[in-house]
């Protein structure tokens, strides 16, 4: 039972800081680009993750095991995953990013579903139309809307669902070979090293990285993004996974995620907010929480 609270409270608080994090990439996308913004964001992690590893103050260990699941999992995320989450953000707003993020849950269901052969309860299928409803609500009502304008941000944000539900789904699977140290690590060096490797193969260079000394609230944002959003979170949300059906660990994570996002994108983004907003999130909230209730237990024939 302890460990259990133990889960949620970690659960809870890695929602709320990641549902930060949208308002964090939004402030650094104002000077730099999407993969640069990423390269600050992962190489801080990675910085952090080498110095407490070699220190001796994180333990991580790969010897004598296949690496090729962690490794494969760390492509997907970050090296695809917060590509079309943060170019997603530039093209779009702090809000809407976020209730088109509460679909991962509904990805994840689907995806399981898919692999594992599970029928689809009428529940399911209600929750996944409630969620899928709310984000058209919450984005196509809001002030100025214009779907030609935002197509590629809306089918990046999509590429996020998915391969944040592949993701989850990987993380929880491979889970009793590796620790959620193990895991965050190695997205960690991954990231760090893949998303400086584009910037060189794009012709940048490292020189941009004096705008994060140069500009107090870019630095800020970055290394938010990075000690926070990349090191602390993920730790947290592979030990939530490794300890919680994936399915319900994202639904929990999400609503808050989602939440904290839409809350920051209005308050400090000046993001568009009326009834469109409320019923929006709580068809998606709804349809999230629906659509990962647990099946009842089938009685037993006499």
């Amino acid at each position: 039972m302890q460990t259990k609270k133990v889960v949620y409270i970690a659960a809870i608080i890695e929602s709320i800081l990641f549902g930060l994090t949208f308002l964090g990439a939004k402030i650094a996308l104002t000077q730099l680009d999407a993969i640069q913004v990423l390269a600050c964001r992962w190489t801080i992690a990675m910085i952090l993750f080498l110095i407490l590893s070699l220190t001796g103050i994180i333990k991580v260990n790969f010897r004598g095991r296949p690496c090729w699941p962690v490794l494969a999992a760390a492509f997907v995320q970050p090296c695809v995953n917060t590509i079309c989450e943060t170019c997603g953000i530039d093209l779009t707003t702090t809000s809407e990013s976020a209730v088109i993020y509460a679909m991962i849950p509904i990805a994840v269901s689907l995806i399981s579903i898919w692999f594992f052969k599970t029928r689809i309860r009428p529940v399911v299928g209600g929750g996944i139309a409630l969620s899928f409803a709310g984000v058209i609500v919450s984005i196509v009502f809001s002030d100025g809307f214009s779907l030609g304008g935002k197509a590629a941000g809306y089918l990046l944000l999509l590429g996020m669902v998915v391969t944040g539900a592949i993701f989850t789904i990987m993380s929880g699977r491979i889970a009793d070979r590796f620790t959620p140290m193990d895991r965050t690590f190695a997205m960690a060096v991954m990231g760090g090293i893949w998303f400086n490797l584009l910037n060189l193969v794009r012709g940048k260079g490292f020189g941009w990285y004096a705008v994060c000394f140069q500009e107090a609230e870019v630095g800020l944002a970055v290394f938010f993004l990075g000690a926070i959003g990349s090191f602390t979170c993920y730790i947290l949300f592979n030990y939530v996974v490794s300890n919680m059906p994936a399915p319900q660990a994202s639904m929990l994570q999400v609503n808050l995620i989602t939440i904290t996002g839409v809350v920051t994108g209005i308050l400090f983004q000046g993001d568009s907010f009326g009834w469109y907003t409320v019923i929006g999130l709580i068809l998606v909230v709804t349809g999230v929480i629906a659509a990962n209730r647990p099946a009842p237990p089938q009685k037993e024939t006499e």
